[in-house]
């Protein structure tokens, strides 16, 4: 890493970025993988359908704490760097620093204050009491990473950032292990408190880069960029807190829906654990690279909209749309036809394989709503995602509240995939009616036909089980999807053309 002092955008192309983005984020969740497997393998089902409530509770912790100001931060950076306003940038960090710290103060002394009886009302353990604990103390860590994040993503100092958040991830594995096998802490307080400290060490480290970034830049006005920031965290903060704070209590319910469903506590934690700690890892798995281009999609849009770039902005739209339609099909594909694999291999788990492929049709609504969140965000349209997350969360606990006593884990598949859905058409409603881009609906037709003939031929292959038959049968599907998709036109000639005209530009500059 090099030191440059430059605030503003680097050169880098925004496919290179979210090409290396995705890249550490898929190397980030390889490793988060291996280790959750060895936790689940330390704790069991049940005991990971409590962590995972633990996780929910800090979650919305620092939903509270941060209240929007990573979007926030990121949107306001681009803009001051499509400006070119030294100024401007110090000023956006410096105002979203002072509002996330501050707010996450008074979220860490409620927090810490009232640990013990949300352990015991809420998570139905006592020993959750420490976790979360440990979550309150470190609440303005997670708010000033967010921040700097922000920061780095808005700037294009994308090499920087994953490389951080990398040595954190392996970090924070080395100390959890380190603190289960010494037995100096009971797994759950190991796993939050390594996690806790490899933050820490990180903050410090991307706060020493930003201070020489910055060097010599003057501070902007403080009082209009509050202004502008208070514009965007109050309906992000608001939707963040809302949507957090609706998870929450559905999370919480789908255990107590599960017991008067007939289930024990302990099978209706284990059933939890199954589905929200195995199978939702596995089927968004692949959806860390469109996470990775939402991030690197919305200070590129905030930047189009400043300046006015409609034609760039549909151009944007147009592709990441198709790109995504046919990139979630092929992970649903995988999850459908290995999901009994996958669930063998990594959990040694027949009832996780299973969930697998039911939930895999469901991944193209929530892959593409990932990245049309994304750019709705990059368009200033947050208050209306406010409006479309708080109807369809709502939808989502009321469903879950009347069908998981009367029907278990089959209600819980219903209002999933009603909420989903429904969220994801308003949000795609918006984002066409905004940039007034028209989609091709019959290339969505021809990638899940692609989809479905590239399943129904490799199901001729012979069976077989183990770690070197599932990549083997994963590569002739993709293989086989790829060629097709290619030879139908569900990708428009243009969008491969342009995928290589990069990479040849790429190679040209290096060589």
């Amino acid at each position: 890493m090099g030191d440059n002092p430059s605030p503003f955008v680097r050169g880098n192309s925004m496919f290179y970025s979210t090409l290396f983005l995705s890249g550490g984020t898929i190397a980030l969740r390889i490793v988060q993988m291996g280790f959750h497997v060895y936790i689940s393998g330390v704790m069991g089902a049940d005991g990971l359908g409590i962590m995972h409530l633990i996780t929910t509770v800090g979650a919305l912790a620092a939903v509270l704490a941060s209240g929007g100001v990573r979007i926030a931060a990121t949107c306001l950076i681009a803009e001051e760097a499509g400006l070119e306003s030294a100024s401007g940038v110090r000023a956006a960090v410096r105002c979203c620093l002072l509002y996330g710290i501050g707010l996450s103060l008074m979220v860490s002394f409620l927090l810490f204050a009232l640990s013990d009886p949300i352990a015991q009302r809420w998570i139905s353990g006592a020993e959750a009491g420490g976790p979360l604990r440990i979550v309150a103390v470190f609440l303005p860590v997670t708010c000033a990473s967010a921040v700097l994040a922000g920061y780095y993503t808005a700037a294009g100092r994308i090499t920087e950032l994953v490389s951080v958040e990398l040595f954190e991830r392996i970090l924070s594995v080395g100390l959890v292990y380190i603190l289960i096998r010494s037995g100096s802490a009971d797994p759950r307080t190991a796993v939050f408190l390594g996690s806790s400290l490899a933050s820490l060490t990180s903050l410090l480290f991307l706060l020493y880069r930003f201070r020489r970034f910055m060097r010599g830049a003057v501070c902007g006005p403080i009082l209009p960029m509050m202004k502008r920031l208070l514009r965007f965290t109050l309906p992000l903060g608001f939707n963040d807190v809302l949507r957090s704070g609706l998870g929450t209590i559905e999370h919480m319910l789908i255990p107590h829906g599960l017991k008067k469903h007939g289930a024990s506590e302990t099978d209706s934690l284990a059933a939890y654990g199954t589905v929200s700690a195995m199978v939702f890892p596995v089927i968004t798995f692949p959806n860390v690279i469109l996470y990775s281009l939402s991030d690197v999609l919305i200070p590129e849009l905030a930047r189009c909209r400043a300046r006015d770039q409609l034609p760039r902005i549909q151009t944007l739209t147009g592709r990441c749309l198709r790109f995504t339609v046919v990139f979630s099909a092929a992970a649903a594909g995988l999850c459908f036809y290995l999901g009994n694999d996958l669930g063998e291999l990594l959990f040694h788990s027949l009832d996780a394989g299973i969930h697998i492929q039911i939930y895999a049709p469901l991944i193209p609504i929530l892959y593409l709503d990932t990245i049309t969140d994304g750019m709705l965000k990059g368009l200033s349209q947050q208050i209306h995602s406010v409006r479309y997350n708080t109807l369809t969360s709502l939808l989502d606990v009321t469903m879950i509240f009347l069908l998981l006593p009367r029907y278990g884990m089959q209600g819980f598949l219903t209002a999933f995939t009603v909420s989903h859905a429904l969220n994801f058409f308003l949000s795609i409603r918006r984002l066409l009616l905004v940039t007034r881009y028209r989609p091709r609906f019959d290339a969505t037709l021809l990638t899940a036909f692609c989809c479905v003939l590239s399943l129904m031929a490799v199901r001729l292959l012979p069976p077989g089980y183990g770690l070197v038959t599932t990549v083997w049968k994963a590569a002739a599907f993709l293989a086989l999807y790829l060629l097709l998709i290619r030879l139908s036109g569900a990708l428009d000639k243009t969008d491969t053309d342009w995928l290589i005209h990069l990479v040849l530009q790429r190679k040209t500059a290096r060589s």
